[in-house]
């Protein structure tokens, strides 16, 4: 493939990921409800962290990350992006109580939660 190709591509796969940030935190920022008393009950985001790190031995720096974004019942969602020379991959995985929600996480991904929750 010729760089030119994989530095479009990237960048295209960046913008979708910026896209669905952008999605992800207009539906989930403001959500609230009322429980039976009439008590205001936020469900929203509460907790944010963003960890970087380097995956991969051949590919330098710390270019992939983790953003965790979860609210104050530790539950919410994962993204991570996984960056190399020649690909980049973004995975979401939902986060229950502070574990995955029916998906194995990476030790990374498991840090990346636990780094939020005592933050």
């Amino acid at each position: 493939m010729s760089p030119n190709f994989i530095l479009i591509f990237t960048i295209i796969n960046f913008l979708g990921f910026l896209y669905l940030l952008y999605l992800i935190l207009t539906k989930y920022r403001h959500l609230s409800s009322e429980n039976k008393e009439g008590v205001q009950i936020s469900e929203g985001i509460e907790k944010i962290k963003l960890i970087r790190f380097n995956p991969f031995d051949d590919v330098g720096g710390d270019q992939s990350f983790i953003l965790v974004l979860l609210n104050k019942e530790n539950s919410g969602i994962l993204l991570t992006s996984l960056h190399h020379r020649s690909f980049t991959r973004i995975y979401a995985k939902s986060i229950k109580n502070g574990q995955g929600d029916n998906i194995t996480l990476s030790k990374e991904e498991k840090s990346a939660i636990l780094k939020t929750i005592s933050d």
